[in-house]
């Protein structure tokens, strides 16, 4: 399969800020891998990958040995590695820990939120039922995830949130690839947003276990 870098990473972050340009190689490959553009199995040779983005190939290096603690990628070699191919039952079990790690994030938060969190919130919900409704999946799970960011954030738990962090990509390529659009309910995050504008603490727990258990049903059911 080929590729093509539509704008030159190095030339959008500087080849001489090394730190930035890492981080946008690692979310360029982890976006490309979560919206499907590489499939699971997909070679990333870091020479032809380093060429496609124009960035040095010691950058791509160290951004996939990123995606490879995360369990994205994994090495075939020594400047080789592809894409991990999607263990259904163990992103399952990831998506159970991360249910359990948003529940704690509602029961840790100061209820009400701010009208500064609520109105990111109410930003991104917007932003992500739009896409919905255009049935742009990939916009759609983007502004999503920016939701679930926004959400943790609020907490104020940066602890928490690195755990959210750390465990999410492993769970969004079956939340991506093995959720049918019926599971997907455009009402979800406005149920929530309006529990969370109350603080009412028990409807937004309840709404948030509906949610997951039609994730955990449907990852459940679906064979690799």
């Amino acid at each position: 399969m080929s590729h093509t870098a539509r704008t030159p990473l190095s030339i959008r972050h500087g080849a001489d800020d090394p730190h930035a340009l890492r981080l946008r190689i690692h979310e360029t490959l982890l976006m490309e891998v979560v919206d499907g553009t590489l499939p699971p199995g997909t070679g990333l040779d870091e020479i032809h990958t380093a060429q496609r983005l124009q960035v040095p190939q010691v950058r791509v290096r160290e951004a996939l040995i990123m995606l490879a603690a995360q369990r994205l990628v994994e090495y075939t070699g020594p400047d080789a590695a592809c894409v991990t191919s999607i263990d259904v039952s163990e992103s399952r079990h990831t998506a159970t820990v991360l249910h359990s790690l948003y529940r704690t994030a509602l029961t840790t938060i100061t209820w009400p939120l701010t009208e500064d969190h609520l109105k990111d919130l109410r930003n991104c919900a917007a932003a992500h039922t739009r896409a919905a409704t255009r049935s742009e999946s990939a916009e759609a799970l983007a502004n999503e995830l920016a939701l679930w960011d926004t959400f943790v954030l609020a907490c104020a738990n940066r602890p928490l949130y690195d755990a959210v962090t750390h465990l999410k990509p492993v769970w969004q390529p079956a939340h991506r690839l093995h959720l049918p659009p019926s599971t997907i309910h455009e009402a979800d995050w406005g149920t929530l947003l309006t529990a969370w504008t109350a603080g009412n603490q028990r409807q937004a727990l309840h709404h948030l276990d509906e949610r997951w258990a039609r994730i955990d049903h449907h990852l459940a059911h679906t064979t690799t």
